[in-house]
């Protein structure tokens, strides 16, 4: 049985801690209120933080957007574009209960393997990107080496 198992690389839930304070430390730059969610390659959350004053809402949508990345290995906006053309392709998907194709919803990528995803809401859709991918950039910078 060649193959039999597999080892699978993900997260540990200090890492994703550290990446929703990443996301709220750069939310709170652009005054905005936000909630996050880290989840496993296989969905499964490792952390979630909703700041007091996101919307009630935040940690649902944030969810979604990060299950949606891990799922599909994407970012969960690249699917505004996929599916543009295919309206019942994208009513399908929306029927999901863990899908969406707003933005702020990206794989966690180290050395061409998923880690995990995560998800922001709460702000704009790019505000909502921008601080997923501040939290990776964190993320990343603490992997590499200090010189």
């Amino acid at each position: 049985m060649l193959n039999a198992i597999r080892q699978k690389k993900e997260l540990s839930h200090e890492s994703a801690i550290q990446m929703c304070l990443a996301a709220i430390a750069h939310a709170n730059t652009l005054s905005a209120n936000i909630g996050v969610v880290i989840l496993t390659p296989a969905g499964v959350e490792l952390a979630a933080v909703r700041m007091n004053n996101a919307p009630l809402h935040a940690l649902g949508i944030a969810r979604k957007k990060a299950y949606t990345s891990a799922s599909f290995k994407v970012s969960s906006l690249s699917w505004q574009e996929k599916l543009k053309h295919k309206p019942n392709t994208m009513n399908a998907l929306l029927k999901e209960d863990n899908f969406t194709y707003l933005g702020g919803g990206l794989p966690i990528i180290v050395d061409d393997e998923i880690l995990g995803a995560i998800g922001v809401s709460g702000a704009t859709e790019q505000q909502d990107i921008e601080c997923a991918e501040h939290a990776i950039e964190k993320l990343l910078s603490s992997l590499s080496p200090s010189k």
